[in-house]
Order: C-alpha cells, then structure tokens, then sequence
C-alpha cells in the first residue's frame, strides 16, 4: 500500500558466558560482535544489550540480566531478543518453557547467530525444545567428564584445582615458605595448647591474610589445620584416598595430632570469660574444695570467689601474678626436664597407630558393602562400634598432647620470655599440667597479699 512505513524491529541482545578464568570477558566481546552484526544485517535496531558474564546458564542461580531482560519484554520494550545460540539463553527445559509462553503473550521472536527459533508455532518451539535437551545432555555429559577427571585426579595425587591454598604457590605443588613458616607455626601452638583465636590474631597482624584476600578467625583456622593436604594426602568428597604429589608441610603423625586435638568438644566453642584469665576453674577453693570462677566487687576489681558455697573471696590479680612467678621459677630450674613423661612420644605413636588402624577397618567396611561381601545391617552395626573406639581413641590422643603444655618453656633460653609469649589457654594448661593451686582464706585485717594463702601442690610426671 502506497505511503505504509515499516517500523525496524526492536532488539534486545543477550550475551552469556558460563566460566571467565581471566576476567577479560573475551567470548562474551566475540558474541557481542556477531550479534551485532545479525541485527545490522536485518535492518533491526538494538534497543538494549544485557551481559550475564561468569555466570552459568545450568544451574538454578539467578541471571540477574536475564531476569532484567524478560521484565524488559513483558513491559514491550523489544520484538525480537538476539543471542549467538538458543544455549546462551538456556540450557534448562523448564526455563525454556517460560520463555515459549513469554513469546506466546508478547509476539516475541528469537534470533540467533546459528539460526533462529520461532517460538510461536508448533515447530519453532519443538525445535526450541530439541536443542535445550541437547544442551542439558551436554551438560550432564561434561559433569561426567569432570567429575571423572576429577577422580583420576584424586587416584593419582595431583591437586584439585579452584583458589590457591594458603602456603602453596598458585599449582598447588610449590611451596610457599612464607606461609608454609605460619602453617608449621600453628600445628606446634596447637599441640602445646595454643587457642585458634590466637593463631588467627597473630596471622592477621602479620598481614598474613586467607588466599582470598580475608582476614583470618578461629573456624577459617581449624578448617585449614584439619586439611589432610598439609600432611601431603589428597582428598576426594572429604575422604583421603591416598599420597599428593606436593610435599607435605608437617608429619603425618603432627596432622593427626592436631585434628584429634581440635575434635574434642571444648575446642569447638568459644572461650568463655572463665577462660580468659588464669586460674578460674582450676584453683580449689580451701573449705570446700570446690573450683572458682572470676567475679568482680561493687569497685570493679576482679576477684576469685569459690564457685560451689562462695567460702572465700580473693583479689585475683595477686594470685595471678604470685603463680606465675612460681611457674617460671620452677621450670628456670636446671631439673625442669624432669617433669616431662618420657613415654608421651611412644604413647602418642601407640594411640596414633591405633586410630589409623580403625580408619582402615572403617574402609574396609565400606568397600565390603561396595562389593557386596557384607550386608548393610551388618556394616551400621560393626561401624558404629568402630566410630565409638575412634572417638575414645582421639580423646586419649588429645589428652596426650595436652600433656606437652611444658614442652616449649623447658625447652627455652629464657623462661619469663616464652611465658610472656604464651597466650592464656597455653598458660593456664602449664598450670594445670604442673601444680594444684588452692587459695586459703587470708588473715582478718591484712591488706597486702600473703603468699603463704595460696598453697601449691606440684603434680608428678
């Protein structure tokens, strides 16, 4: 008809890339210029282009682009969307669906750089359909690959790939002294009773952050110092399945040390105000013998006042300070090493070997159910005994180490200096290693402290 106008179609273009290792965004660009190029060619006018980069398609994660572009065409703001292929858009049936009934209510055409998809008939949207399965069996046909890479890996040691662990170079293989000093560092604080917060802390100012760029705390630590990849073993879905090819920063004996000592459950909570000064829970109380706890008088100074009947109330800082100087002058001692158990390292080995060889029995059960040997009732019931025996066995481990408490101070040059160095869950588990502190009611009247009121009883090795 004589004077009729055709009005160039609107489009929106949509680009996707799933993974950007280098965050260039160079496929998501070479998209760009293709599509670009379909709508020159067409004579369509491109109203809006929406990037989704670094973000799958497959998985159930919001597109925040997408979802902006489909609120875009409800309001009519396009006649047609553009994107290099039908799995740029999606590789989900059930989100393919809503993009049919979109086109469906709005008109909506989909065109591609590899061909276009009419939505609006029969065909166009089996055809739709057709290609959204074959893009989900890609998918699940490149998990399997992955995933079975993945193992291969595992069996043969190598690492896993994803962030840098923290005291390895970016391979994974190559260590990193740097780092690896501070991951050494914190399985000896462990072992001589060191709390996690105070690995944390001193990380932190030392400016030595997580590979991810954050600062450190208690849980980031534990997880860390429970990895079997820094006793040289490689994991697979949370179970060890053999020796890695990168060296190991400590024993393997160290490690297993380490992680028995973080399962027993005092370690796995936060230290309560008890336990941020010396002696509250472990001097006794004189009359009762009850354990104290810290209060505070109505003038604010902290005391220590018998937990179970409150028989006495004493000034803490005093005590504090009179047991501490006891402490470093009895492990200044030329003899000091004499209250170190000789056996610990043979008994620590022996609980050592022992909880290895329930792992073991506890594989054995699984792969005896895997082949068909054992039945399923009867691998619950000898795992759960197996589970309880290595628990009891951790227990005895941790209670082992804490025994090493005194290890550093007898081993050191300057006493008053390890001790100023300590932090007080390490202090308070000399204490208790080495004396029993029971605080006596102080004379009527006195005000200065009387050492004589605090009577130490030293435990023997």
């Amino acid at each position: 008809m004589a004077g009729t106008v055709n009005t160039p179609q609107r489009a929106f273009v949509y680009l996707r890339q799933s993974l950007d290792r280098t965050g260039s965004g160079a496929a998501v660009e070479r998209q760009r210029e293709d599509c670009l190029k379909l709508c020159a060619e067409r004579g369509w006018d491109v109203a809006r282009v929406f990037v989704d980069n670094d973000v799958s398609a497959s998985s159930r994660k919001p597109r925040p682009e997408y979802g902006r572009m489909l609120e875009a065409v409800e309001s009519g703001g396009a006649d047609v969307v553009v994107a290099w292929h039908v799995d740029r858009l999606t590789r989900r049936l059930t989100e393919l669906e809503g993009l049919i009934d979109l086109a469906q209510r709005t008109g909506l055409r989909i065109a591609t750089v590899t061909g276009d998809v009419d939505l609006s008939t029969d065909a166009g949207r089996l055809v739709g359909r057709i290609l959204a399965s074959v893009a989900r069996g890609e998918v699940e046909r490149k998990g399997a690959r992955q995933k079975r890479a993945q193992q291969q890996a595992a069996e043969q040691g190598r690492p896993a790939g994803g962030r840098r662990p923290f005291g390895y170079a970016s391979d994974g293989v190559t260590v990193n002294e740097a780092e690896a000093r501070h991951v050494r560092q914190a399985y000896a604080d462990v072992m001589h009773g060191a709390s996690l917060k105070s690995i944390a802390k001193r990380w932190n100012d030392a400016g030595a952050l997580t590979t991810a760029g954050n600062a450190w705390d208690h849980t980031t630590v534990r997880r860390m110092l429970q990895n079997p990849r820094y006793a040289g073993l490689r994991t697979y879905r949370g179970e060890v399945v053999g020796p890695a090819v990168w060296p190991a920063l400590v024993e393997a004996g160290t490690h297993e040390t380490v992680r028995a000592i973080l399962s027993v459950p005092e370690r796995r909570t936060t230290l309560t105000t008890a336990r941020k000064y010396l002696l509250p829970s472990i001097a006794l109380c004189w009359k009762c013998g009850s354990d104290v706890m810290t209060g505070h008088t109505r003038h604010g100074r902290r005391v220590y006042v018998c937990r179970a009947n409150k028989c006495i109330s004493r000034k803490a800082e005093p005590v504090d300070e009179f047991v501490e100087a006891v402490v470093v002058e009895r492990l200044s001692r030329p003899d000091a090493a004499d209250l170190l158990r000789s056996s610990d390292t043979d008994e620590l080995r022996g609980l050592q070997s022992r909880a290895s060889g329930i792992r073991e029995r506890l594989d054995d059960l699984a792969t005896g159910l895997e082949e068909g040997i054992l039945t399923l009732a009867a691998v619950r019931k000898s795992s759960a005994r197996l589970k309880a025996e290595l628990e009891a066995t951790e227990a005895e481990i941790a209670a082992a180490v804490h025994t090493d408490a005194l290890g550093p101070l007898v081993a050191a040059q300057d006493v008053v200096e390890a001790w100023s160095g300590l932090d007080i869950a390490q202090r308070r588990q000399v204490v208790d290693a080495l004396m029993t502190v029971t605080l006596l009611k102080p004379e009527s009247g006195r005000r200065d402290f009387d050492p004589e009121t605090v009577r130490i009883g030293w435990r023997t090795p």
